[in-house]
Parts: structure tokens; sequence; C-alpha cells
């Protein structure tokens, strides 16, 4: 899979990453990650954000990054990485993948003069493959600095109670 290109998703493909996205958040609706996807590329955004995607000749995605310039207070302007995906139907392809994502990532926060990249996995990602992206980033140098919590929220009531 030496032939594999990273570039940024455009607005026409969102909708083409949608499969590869429910891979790590089967929840999510194909409108959901379309408001999603375009929303954060939108131009006008204070920071500029993105998503690059790996694919194959012939445009078969295979792994995506949603990115966003972040600053950290010990380490300076950083990339933030929420979502890292890679997929191949066999283990030596998806490391082929993550590799190339991981690779533009970093050439990426370079060029954007970041001191750090900040990658955030998916509780999905890990369960699907365990070791994988963990062994991936790590392999290039990526230390595990901390955990991530979350506490979903229900929508708020906006009705008027007097």
């Amino acid at each position: 899979m030496a032939d594999l290109k990273i570039q940024a998703l455009e607005t026409e493909r969102v909708a083409q990453c949608f499969p590869l996205v429910h891979l790590t958040a089967p929840n999510m609706t194909a409108s959901a990650w379309q408001d999603f996807a375009e929303g954060h590329m939108a131009l006008g955004n204070p920071e500029p954000n993105g998503i690059l995607v790996a694919e194959k000749p012939g445009g078969c995605i295979l792994g995506l990054a949603v990115y966003s310039l972040d600053r950290d207070p010990i380490q300076g302007r950083t990339l933030l990485v929420k979502n890292l995906i890679a997929h191949d139907y066999f283990a030596s392809g998806r490391r082929q993948v993550e590799h190339a994502l991981i690779t533009a990532i970093e050439a990426l926060a370079r060029g954007k003069d970041c001191r750090a990249v900040h990658v955030i996995m998916p509780t999905a990602s890990v369960q699907l493959f365990p070791s994988g992206l963990h062994d991936a980033l790590e392999s290039e140098g990526h230390k595990l600095s901390g955990l991530s919590y979350c506490k979903p929220l229900p929508p708020m009531d906006r009705s008027f109670h007097g």
C-alpha cells in the first residue's frame, strides 16, 4: 500500500467517510457526521481546523484524522487530533494507514509551527483495535500523557419556567 495518499478532505467527499466513522461511532447518524465535518472545516473558524484522509488509488478512504490547532498551557501551540481512525481488512494494511496518517499529522504540525501533537482516541478505536494505534503512536515517538474523561450531559430544557 505504498501508494496510499494523504490529503485534506473535501466537503464533497464528507459522506464517503461515514462508513469509516461509523466503525468507531456506531450511534452517530450520517447527517450528524455531515453537519459536524462541514462545520469543523468551515472557513472563518478562529483557528484552522481540518480533516485529513488516507486513501487508496481509486478513492477508497481507509483512514482519517480530525484536527484543530490548540494552545496548551505548557507546550504552547499544539495540533489536537480528536479522532484518528485507520482501517483495513488486514492488520498490516491498517498499520500502514496508521503510519501514513501519523507522519502526515506530524508534518502538518511542524508546518503550522506547533510544539506538540496531542491525539485523543475514541474509546471504540481502542476496543476495535486494542493495541494497534497505541503501538503505532509509540513507535513514532508519542508518549501517553494523560487520560480524557467525558460525561455526557442531557440537553438543556430551554423552555421558560415562570
